[in-house]
């Protein structure tokens, strides 16, 4: 089964996630993730952004940005942040993971629609 775009439940042992390809995340030098999970218009993964690196400033226009660090420490809106640290970021708002003076991180991250039911 391909784990990345299903429409039924998916669980992934910890062996299996690091056997998921780790993809370059677009044209940003040294920042990989590996998608575990996507449809339409969502998506999660794992994202890992080496010491010295950033992903660099950008904002999602449709999609809220949820990110969980699970390892190392990097800058996010302005914090400093390590394992166990959350971050929501609305549509819309600029936002980067800045590794360039940590030691590197990796977080679980989820795009998210907005739900637009309750206004």
């Amino acid at each position: 089964m391909d784990a990345t775009f299903a429409s039924q439940p998916v669980v992934l042992t910890p062996d299996a996630v690091d056997a998921l390809p780790a993809e370059p995340l677009g044209h940003v030098e040294g920042v990989t993730h590996r998608v575990l999970w996507r449809d339409g218009i969502s998506m999660a993964g794992v994202l890992s952004v080496p010491s010295g690196h950033r992903l660099g400033a950008h904002m999602n226009r449709v999609n809220h940005h949820h990110i969980w660090v699970t390892d190392g420490r990097a800058t996010i809106l302005g914090a400093d942040l390590g394992p166990g640290s959350y971050v929501h970021i609305p549509s819309g708002v600029e936002h980067d993971i800045d590794a360039s003076r940590t030691p590197g991180c990796t977080v679980f991250y989820l795009y998210a629609p907005r739900d637009n039911s309750q206004g």
